[in-house]
Order: C-alpha cells, then sequence, then structure tokens
C-alpha cells in the first residue's frame, strides 16, 4: 500500500503543476509527516515556494485542527501553509520528513468561545489514600493527629473524602471528624466545575468565604494557570525576511519569538500583566532592525471582554468545620456573575441569602487609559435585627514604568454583616480602612524602594473606646555582587499605641539550593539560619537557626527527608525555658493502571510511566530528572501541575540499540490529583539472513538489490545472501532488482515467536 500510495501522490504532482503551469515556480517533494513530535505514518506532498511549506489541507483537517487557522496557497487551493507565524516546520533532508510543531489552539475543541485554551486529557480509573500523622511533643503535653484524603476517580469525575483524628479532644468532641466529602465533575470545554457535596463558596471580593454543603457550580479560571481569563493587545505585524521579534515593557525584555516571512503575532499569553510602555524590536537575518513603541494597559482584574464568570451556590452552611463532623444550620445561597464589556470595563453583582442576614453587592472595574485601574465596590446587607446597611469600597493603582503606585479606601456601616456572621454577636468591622502604597525600582544605590502606609479606625463598643491603628513602612533590597542581597526595613507605628524599629537582613547565596540568611532588629532580636533545599522527589532538605530575642537564644532544626514513599519531617526548639518537637510522616497509597504502590502524598495530578520492560531508566518531567523506572519498567511521577502542558520524556539513549523507539515524550494536560498512564511502547528488533531465490529456483546474482518498505538497499552478496537489520514480528514486503532491471516481489512473514531470537536465517522465493 505504502508503494501504491507514492505511485498516486506523484501522479498528484504531475497533475498539478500541469494544471498551473504559469504561476510562481514551486518545488514540490515527498515527505514523511510528523506533528508535534509524533509520527503520523503517513507520506504527503510538500510543496515549497518562497520559503513557505504547504501541504493537502485534507491531511491536516483530518488530525483535528481547525481550518479557519489555515491559509491557503495562491494557486493549488487544496494545499495550506504550514510555516505561518506561530506553526514551526522542519524538514530533515536526511531523513526525508516534514516536522511541524502547532500550538494546542489550532486543534479542534480547545477553543473556549474566541479564546484558546487548554483541555484536560481524561484520566484512567484509579485512586489514592493520603496520610498525613503529626506527633507533638511539649514541656507541658504531647500530642499525635493525623489527616487522612481518600480519592477515587476516572475520565472527568473525582470523589474526595477527608478525616481528621486528634488524641487531644476534649469530652465535647469526636476523636474522628469527617472534614468533608465531594465528588467533582469538570467540564473543561466550558471552563466550569461541578461540586456535589462539601465545598466553600467562589472567591469574590463581594463575600466573605463560606464553607457549605450542597451544590456549587461556576467557572474555574483560577484553577487554569494556562488560561488567560484578562484581557490581552494583540502585537502583531509583518516581516520579509526570517526575523526575531523581541518584546521589552518598560526597558526590560520579557518576551522573544522567531518568526518565518509574512504577517506575524506574538504569542505572550499570560507573559504581559503590565501597564507602560511596550517596544517591539524587529531583527531579520541580515540584521536590520525597527522598532515600534506603543503603550498598553493590561491587569488580571480585567477579564476579556465578552468573557464572564460565574458562580451558583446552593446549600446549608456549615460551621465548627474542624471539630464536628454535622453542623450544617442555616439554608444559603450565592449568585455571582461578573463580565468583561469591553477592554477597559467589567462589571459584577452577587447575592446571597440566608434566613438571617443577606448580602448584595456590585463591584466595577474601569481602566482609564494611560491613567489607572480603578475598582469601586458596594455592598448591602439586611438582617432580622439591625435592617439595612452598607459597605463602599474604592480602589485605584497605576504603573509608570519603573514606579508602581495605588491607593484603597474603605467605609463601614456599623451593623453591616456578612453572610455567616452571627446575629447574636457584636459586628468589630472597621469602620474606615486606607491603604497606601508605591514601589520604584533601578533606585540610585538602594536599587528597590517600597513604601506603604494603612489605617484603621473602629466604632466605639460598650467595652470602651477602641484603638485607632495607623502604620507606615518602608524598605529596600538590593543585591551586592552575585550572591549577596541587602534587605533594610523601618516601621512606625503611630496611632493609639505608639510603636518604632528597623530590621537590617542579609542573604548569601552559595550554590544552588543552599543559602544563610541573618536578620538583626532595632530590639535586639537577632536570627540566623542556614538552609538546604533541593528540587527532586528524593533528598534531604534541612535549617539550621539560632535566634535570641528578649535576652533568651533559641536554636531550631527543620528537616524534611524525602522518599518515594512519602516525606519524613524532624522539627525541634530548644531554649532554656522549653523545648518543643514535631515529627511529621507524609506519604501515600496509589492505585493506577491495576498497580497498588506506596507512594508519595497525591498533592497534584500523577501518572505511571512504562518504558517497555527496561528498568532504571531515567524519567523527566519539563526537563527534570524526578524517577527511574523499576524492575518492572514503569515508574510513579509525582506532581504534575495541573491545566498545563507537561512534557514527560525518557531517556532514550539507555534503551539497547536493537529496539525501536517510536517517540520519547508525550506532552499530558492533567487534572488535579488525577492520575494518568503514560505508554511509551517498544518494538523489539533483529536481525534475518534471507537467502532469495526466483520463480526458477536459482540465487540471484551477486549485486543484486533489496528495496526496504522504508526505503533502505541492501546488496545481495556473493553466496546470494543479504542480511537486513532492525526487523521486526509482521509482514514485510521487498523488492528485489538485479542488474539487467529485472525486479520481482518477496512476501515475508515474521512471527512474534521469532521476535525472541536476535538473529534468524530465512529461506524465500521471489515471485
Amino acid at each position: 500500500m505504502a508503494f501504491n500510495r507514492k505511485i498516486f501522490v506523484l501522479l498528484n504532482i504531475f497533475f498539478v503543476f500541469g494544471a498551473h503551469a504559469s504561476t510562481a515556480p514551486t518545488d514540490a517533494t515527498i515527505v514523511n509527516l510528523w506533528i508535534n513530535d509524533l509520527n503520523q505514518n503517513t507520506d504527503v506532498t510538500l510543496l515549497k515556494q518562497n520559503e513557505h511549506y504547504f501541504i493537502e489541507c485534507l491531511l491536516l483537517t483530518e488530525r483535528n485542527i481547525n481550518p479557519q487557522y489555515l491559509i491557503k496557497h495562491d494557486a493549488q487551493l487544496e494545499f495550506c501553509s504550514v510555516s505561518e507565524s506561530q506553526i514551526q516546520a522542519t524538514l530533515n533532508q536526511e531523513t526525508q520528513s516534514i516536522h511541524l510543531t502547532i500550538p494546542s489552539h489550532y486543534f479542534t475543541g480547545n477553543n473556549y468561545g474566541d479564546y484558546p485554551i487548554v483541555k484536560p486529557e481524561r484520566a484512567n480509573f484509579g485512586g489514592f489514600v493520603n496520610y498525613d500523622g503529626v506527633y507533638n511533643n511539649n514541656d507541658r503535653s504531647d500530642n499525635f493527629t493525623a489527616l487522612v484524603d481518600v480519592g477515587v476517580f476516572k475520565n472527568y469525575w473525582f470523589f474526595k473524602n477527608s478525616m481528621f483524628y486528634r488524641t487531644d479532644a476534649s469530652p465535647q468532641m469526636d476523636d474522628w471528624v469527617r472534614l468533608s466529602t465531594s465528588l467533582d465533575i469538570d467540564f473543561p470545554e466550558r471552563l466550569t466545575k461541578l461540586t456535589i457535596g462539601d465545598s466553600t463558596t467562589l472567591y469574590n471580593p463581594m463575600i466573605n468565604s463560606l464553607r457549605f454543603a450542597g451544590l456549587n457550580w461556576g467557572t474555574n479560571y483560577l484553577e487554569r494557570p494556562s488560561f488567560v481569563y484578562w484581557d490581552t493587545p494583540q502585537l502583531k505585524g509583518s516581516a520579509r525576511l526570517p526575523s526575531t521579534i523581541d518584546l521589552y515593557m518598560n526597558g526590560v525584555s520579557i518576551y522573544r519569538q522567531r518568526v518565518s516571512p509574512g504577517d506575524y503575532v506574538l504569542d505572550t499569553g499570560a507573559k504581559i500583566n503590565y501597564t507602560g510602555n511596550a517596544q517591539i524590536v524587529v531583527e531579520d537575518i541580515l540584521g536590520n532592525r525597527s522598532v515600534q513603541n506603543l503603550p498598553i494597559m493590561v491587569t488580571h482584574r480585567l477579564l476579556r471582554r465578552g468573557l464572564s464568570e460565574y458562580n451558583v451556590a446552593l446549600g446549608k452552611l456549615r460551621y465548627n468545620y474542624s471539630t464536628d463532623s454535622s453542623d450544617y444550620r442555616d439554608f444559603f445561597t450565592n449568585l455571582y456573575y461578573r463580565r468583561g464589556l469591553s477592554k477597559s470595563t467589567s462589571l459584577g453583582g452577587s447575592l446571597t441569602y440566608t434566613g438571617d442576614i443577606q448580602n448584595i453587592g456590585l463591584v466595577w472595574t474601569q481602566a482609564l487609559p494611560k491613567l489607572i485601574v480603578m475598582d469601586v465596590e458596594v455592598l448591602g446587607s439586611h438582617d432580622d435585627r439591625d435592617g439595612a446597611h452598607y459597605q463602599y469600597g474604592i480602589s485605584m493603582s497605576k504603573d509608570f514604568g519603573l514606579v508602581s503606585m495605588g491607593l484603597s479606601s474603605k467605609f463601614t456601616d456599623r451593623h453591616f454583616k456578612y453572610v455567616g456572621d452571627e446575629l447574636k454577636y457584636m459586628s468589630f468591622l472597621p469602620k474606615n480602612e486606607y491603604f497606601i502604597y508605591a514601589g520604584i525600582t533601578q533606585v540610585p544605590v538602594l536599587q528597590n524602594l517600597s513604601l506603604n502606609y494603612a489605617q484603621r479606625s473602629y466604632y466605639p463598643t460598650d467595652f470602651g473606646p477602641t484603638n485607632e491603628e495607623k502604620i507606615l513602612n518602608i524598605s529596600m533590597n538590593r543585591p551586592i555582587g552575585r550572591k549577596v542581597t541587602l534587605g533594610l526595613s523601618y516601621f512606625n507605628r503611630f496611632g493609639s499605641e505608639s510603636d518604632s524599629g528597623g530590621t537590617i537582613a542579609l542573604s548569601y547565596n552559595f550554590d544552588v539550593g543552599r543559602r544563610a540568611y541573618f536578620n538583626y532588629s532595632a530590639d535586639n532580636t537577632a536570627n540566623l539560619e542556614y538552609v538546604k533545599t533541593s528540587d527532586g522527589q528524593v533528598g534531604l532538605d534541612y535549617a539550621v537557626g539560632a535566634n535570641r530575642r528578649d535576652d533568651e537564644e533559641m536554636f531550631s532544626l527543620d528537616s524534611v527527608l524525602k522518599t518515594r514513599v512519602g516525606d519524613l519531617s524532624l522539627q525541634h526548639y530548644q531554649s532554656n525555658s522549653f523545648t518543643d518537637s514535631y515529627l511529621r510522616y507524609r506519604g501515600g497509597v496509589a492505585y493506577l493502571d491495576g498497580k497498588v504502590s506506596l507512594t508519595k502524598a497525591v498533592d497534584n495530578a500523577f501518572a505511571i510511566v512504562r518504558v517497555g520492560q527496561y528498568q532504571n531508566i531515567d524519567i523527566l518531567s519539563s526537563l527534570n530528572l524526578v524517577e527511574k523506572t523499576n524492575k518492572n519498567g514503569y515508574a510513579f511521577v509525582h506532581n504534575i501541575v495541573p491545566y498545563v502542558e507537561s512534557e514527560i520524556v525518557f531517556d532514550a539513549d539507555q534503551i539497547p540499540i536493537e529496539d525501536k523507539v517510536a517517540y520519547s515524550s508525550k506532552k499530558v494536560v492533567a487534572l488535579g490529583q488525577r492520575g494518568y498512564v503514560v505508554n511509551f511502547p517498544m518494538q523489539h528488533t533483529f536481525a534475518v539472513v534471507l537467502h532469495p531465490k526466483n520463480s526458477q529456483g536459482n540465487r540471484f546474482i551477486a549485486g543484486s538489490e533489496v528495496y526496504l518498505e522504508n526505503g533502505d538497499v541492501y546488496p545481495i552478496t556473493s553466496d546470494g545472501s543479504v542480511t537486513i537489520y532492525g526487523m521486526t514480528a509482521g509482514v514485510h514486503q521487498f523488492t528485489i532488482k538485479t542488474a539487467s532491471n529485472v525486479s520481482c516481489f518477496l512476501k515475508l512473514e515474521l512471527h512474534e515467536s521469532a521476535v525472541k531470537e536476535d538473529f534468524q536465517s530465512v529461506d524465500a522465493v521471489c515471485k
């Protein structure tokens, strides 16, 4: 079939260029197609014209690439460009293959409205048990606490139950407390999640976070670090030659991209979250440079235009979360909706209801180009005892290149209450709150300087007047050489209580993972600490310190022994007057793909990575060595960040040369605390000695050539044999050509049992 397809492709080339003989010169070749490091196992017609590559559009759309992103050839409309600004095309002349790197948002099903998203994969069926035990011993008592989490998952659903145990519970408390029981169902195409059971309200500025049991459904943008939900500028242009594009914000380089000739769009994503002056510097391969200046304002406080954030919560409020398994009381509902009305305006509202207290709120975010970003909040509360009351707040911020500053102010009525407060208790919310901050970088001598001022005043109570809090903080930090950082800070408290002081801080970086810290305060408090950390899943981290406070010395030790089956921590504090020690063990048991294993605690996603049956093969995640395969050829890999494209790689150089590796890397987009199976298939290869004969039963003369399906050619030796390397089990077809240009075909079937032998001798007749 491969031979016939090549004939068809060649005929197609002749047909295409016969019909368009008058078009610009175009080169055509037959190459193998690779997309995002995966062999598509198909030959394609590759056109090259004016430094652009084109292949058949049908081959791309068959692989779920959205046709709206494809640019067609001017003359041959059935061909599409694969060398535009966001598609990288590399032609390998030696292997006659075209390698395409295509962004994820080009694939259908990976857009949310007009915005690209990274869609998580369906999880394999599995589960885990996390356990976290802490033993504490001090001069007064000793106690033990334990936290146990049980999770079961498949596809896009996830069941979780958490329990807490303590030995120091009072007689009115249970030793075991159920913290939460929930079922999560993700809808990745809609960027939403439904939680049934125990949950917390979605964070928004108009409501305190509340624990409740019931239904909780809404968007989960904040869980997706790869999704840019705020408005970003579309930076685009054109280049006549292959060029390098550099983006500078306020004089600092933040992004670089190489582009092919033609129009380009900078795929900056979340890299821009600044306000100020942008510079786009384009330098082509001949050294010609052009600079474009433009002011931009980007802030994550503004939703993208047309994008909505929403949440619906319905259930019963929960109280005494850590001491009572079933203290559910008031019926509760919360509705929250926020929308990006334009590039500079977002508007949202919230409504929260219980039988005793009700809240309603409005938040307006407005960007004034070249000026400020402003937030205005208006909240109202109503309760059966005190009626209606209000809270008002406004905040403004601005970046001036190297200077950023902002201020906020809030006023709260005396009897204003949030849902979740209890009516029988008096409210102690501040009457007035003010906050001002400023930050300056690249200050002569000081380098980085920051200042903030906070003030709070309260209503008088039956217990007498309340304190007014005012505090001013000024701090700076700067590097001294390559290894030392100096920090200075000063505070002045001048409200109802007066106090002031300062701190000097020094840090020294020995090398990667080893640092020393020293702090000294005006109240004669000093601290010296040495810290050693590592990024691997296995190793020893520790911190050793000495402190002096109020004429008393204290010594501290904080260590973590990281193993493949959990982390063992030891903390010890010793002074003249007390000792305090903690011993903690945190680990887990994971089940996935029929395997049960003691592992680290499952905090993020994890995977079983299979590399044939090979032991001690290095596994890398995001370019970091994280594990080696065990004697069965697999390894558990932990801490795969959810909603981010993570690359799992194994070291193919450690595989025996006689084995074929289809691919050595795979990209995974995971959900939190789910498990995934990553298989790297292997094919054992061996050598075959053929003794081919023609239809008359005679040997072929020396110099005749054997052509393999992949194009490799082997000559027949003087004894009439040919040795072919790299064969696998299955059906293979060969073509034998003699010096007189006579051809015949040979079909050979190798069975699985033959694969176990490294060398095979086969007699075959060519017809």
